[in-house]
């Protein structure tokens, strides 16, 4: 199975890069996840321009989604959403069908004690309007992120771990069986 994991934050030393880092470490073996580039080389979505005129980069990064067999999207709260780079990212696939029913895992990670559970409504929301298909089983908040990863940014909180190994089974039954 081939994943797709994408960060909402652009923040050296992140807690949901890490997470997302920590998810393909314990992955199962028929499961390869790769973590896209940093969003913040993605320019603005321009809703006028024709299919030609695409970025490089934006074609490319669809290009890997749409040939991934689910996705995993992991964001940090700003002002009770999704970050800018993420929704821009996002405005650019809402005109393909790149994630198109595709199996979702959202995760938050916050440092508070919600865990970033209003970016998450937030994210799920857009992503249902997309026609995505949100595995909510899999799907992840986790608060309290400084005591759950260690100083090099491991994952390092054994129920986390749990959670994650949970969560990339829900993924895989979806993809393999669908909902």
């Amino acid at each position: 199975m081939k994943i797709v994991a994408l960060s909402g934050s652009t923040r050296v030393g992140s807690y949901n890069t890490a997470l997302l880092s920590a998810m393909s470490k314990l992955s199962p073996v028929s499961m390869q996840v790769s973590l896209l580039d940093s969003l913040k080389s993605i320019p603005i979505f321009d809703p006028d321009l024709t299919e030609d005129l695409i970025p490089q980069i934006v074609n490319r990064y669809i290009s890997k989604i749409r040939e991934a067999d689910g996705l995993l999207i992991s964001c940090p709260e700003y002002a009770y959403g999704v970050t800018g780079v993420l929704k821009n990212f996002l405005d650019w696939l809402v005109a393909t069908d790149s994630i198109v029913l595709k199996p979702v895992i959202v995760a938050t990670v916050s440092t508070s004690g919600l865990g970033g559970v209003r970016s998450f409504c937030s994210l799920v929301n857009t992503l249902a309007a997309m026609n995505s298909n949100v595995v909510i089983e899999g799907s992840l908040c986790i608060p309290y992120a400084k005591n759950k990863f260690d100083e090099t940014l491991a994952l390092v909180d054994d129920i986390t771990i749990q959670g994650v190994t949970v969560s990339l089974r829900a993924l895989a039954r979806t993809i393999t069986h669908g909902r």
